[in-house]
């Protein structure tokens, strides 16, 4: 077992956090709950070599370590519904 209770392993096109005591074969969760068999062979890497982090295992795994929880971009949605929002409150002001 490493210093860490977790570690990382890319699964359905996510890096999830699994237990440090998972082995090849393994059968368990991911912290956010996922059912998963720790592979015998590395999974492939993704184009880019890293794949996108779960954001559920990310916030679990966080709340664990006692790390402040990442602050994820907005959605693109978000975003302009806030944009709207802002400019709206100042219509009328001169």
């Amino acid at each position: 077992m490493g210093i860490r209770p977790f570690r990382w392993l890319p699964y359905q096109g996510r890096r999830h956090a699994i237990p440090d005591s998972m082995a090849a074969r393994d059968e368990g969760r991911t912290l956010c709950g996922v059912a998963v068999t720790v592979p015998h062979e590395p999974p492939p890497r993704c184009p880019d070599g890293c794949w996108p982090t779960c954001r559920d295992c990310d916030r679990r795994w966080r709340e664990q370590e006692g790390i402040p929880v990442f602050p994820w971009p907005r959605e693109a949605a978000d975003n302009a519904s806030t944009a709207t929002a802002q400019r709206g409150s100042h219509r009328g002001r001169s």
